[in-house]
């Protein structure tokens, strides 16, 4: 693909439409799967904490051999067996019959969800350039928040009138469209990677060495931001479930974050290309990390906020904060990475930055269990803070601003 004459409309099927597809599907178990951990095997907010984190500990212990796998099988291939897994994972989480068996379900959605996406990442990180990539991957980090305003409310309402298990099953019928999708229009779906004459753990090594200031600085912002957005999905069902409130309700609530989140996505993109990466990664941890401190307050609503309105407020402030961030780790992540060794930069880029959404819901559940679930959505305020003083005085802005001026 030429990339002068790059355009969207080039992979609207063979990326943006199964990424719809797959981002719907984990949107399903949004509301459900917690309320589904505490009725069925009668999980407490700790053991509740893990299992969200689960998949994203999944993800990261196989971020790298992702990486790997996509120089060595190529794109396609990488592709698929994720997709697969993803809907293996699905059946399981349905049939389980213990915590234990849930729990394991949901490592293999983490696995399933590395192949994905850094296959995905590779590629997109290949054919669109610089000066396009923030309004490209805003797209779709935007499509992929529209999905997930479906599926939390699909997925609440096959809980409350179907059956709790439901959603999980629903989630293996929507990976099995994804893998007709893909099969269908991904053929030539193949980059070129560096191979190692050294073997592959010598190469991660030199990648890390090579990029360890990008990992250390621009990695821990990424850390940061995935952190808080892990968080929510913790905190907001679990404040509706100690509310009272039904599935259904809190799949309405989570629904009306992620619409608002998907409609900020065309001014994050325009802002990252036009004055930089920063200029929507800080206001994103401030109204973000100022969300989840409201959400503490539930109890006890401040203003003229009744416990409801506080909870639906909190939510749609959640939605601008991640919304404004939308495709941000996705085009940082784009930009750093090694033309010539793109599958093993971003292999430990998304080990990096994922370590921040397993992160999120495990000190959420600890802090919850150890003090209370206001202790826990207070301290979330402490990464936002974390985040600002990285991305303004650490990360340096990765937008080519002369290259583009320079093609005008």
């Amino acid at each position: 693909m030429n990339k002068d004459n790059f355009s969207i409309k080039s992979i609207i099927w063979s990326v943006y439409a199964p990424s719809f597809l797959l981002s719907m599907g984990q949107g399903l178990l949004i509301p459900v799967l917690p309320i589904f951990a505490r009725d069925t095997f009668g999980s407490g907010d700790l053991l509740v904490g893990f299992l969200i984190a689960a998949r994203h500990f999944g993800t990261m212990g196989f971020d790298v051999p992702a990486g790997i796998l996509v120089g060595r099988f190529g794109l396609n291939r990488t592709m698929i067996a994720g997709v697969i897994l993803f809907g293996v994972s699905a059946i399981f989480a349905g049939l389980s019959g213990n915590f234990s068996l849930l729990l394991f379900s949901r490592l293999l959605a983490g696995a399933s969800f590395a192949l994905w996406s850094i296959s995905r990442h590779a590629y997109i990180a290949s054919v669109i350039p610089n000066e396009k990539r923030g309004k490209a991957l805003s797209l779709f980090g935007g499509l992929g928040r529209i999905a997930t305003i479906i599926g939390p409310l699909i997925g609440g309402i096959l809980a409350q009138f179907v059956s709790i298990r439901a959603p999980f099953f629903f989630q293996a019928f929507i990976a099995f469209l994804t893998l007709i999708l893909i099969t269908a229009t991904s053929r030539n779906f193949e980059i070129n990677n560096k191979k190692s004459s050294d073997g592959y753990i010598q190469d991660l090594r030199s990648t890390f060495s090579d990029h360890k200031n990008a990992y250390l600085t621009a990695g821990m912002a990424a850390v940061a931001l995935q952190f808080l957005r892990a968080s929510r999905e913790i905190v907001i069902p679990l404040w509706g479930d100690n509310m009272g409130l039904r599935k259904d309700e809190i799949g309405y609530i989570t629904t009306l974050s992620f619409a608002v989140d998907s409609l900020m996505f065309p001014i994050a993109g325009f802002i990252m290309d036009k004055f930089g990466r920063r200029y929507t990664g800080i206001p994103a941890f401030i109204i973000l990390g100022f969300s989840l401190v409201l959400i503490g307050t539930v109890d006890s609503p401040i203003l003229f906020l009744t416990s409801y309105s506080t909870l639906v407020l909190s939510a749609i402030l959640s939605g601008v904060g991640n919304g404004i961030s939308s495709g941000l780790v996705l085009t940082i992540g784009s930009d750093l990475s090694p033309p010539d060794n793109r599958g093993g930069f971003l292999g430990i880029w998304r080990l990096i930055s994922d370590g921040g959404g397993a992160a999120g819901p495990t000190v959420m559940g600890i802090i919850a269990n150890s003090f209370s679930l206001a202790t826990a959505s207070f301290s979330s305020g402490i990464i936002a803070i974390t985040g600002i003083i990285f991305m303004r005085f650490f990360v340096k802005e990765t937008l080519e601003k002369d290259k583009t001026k320079s093609k005008h």
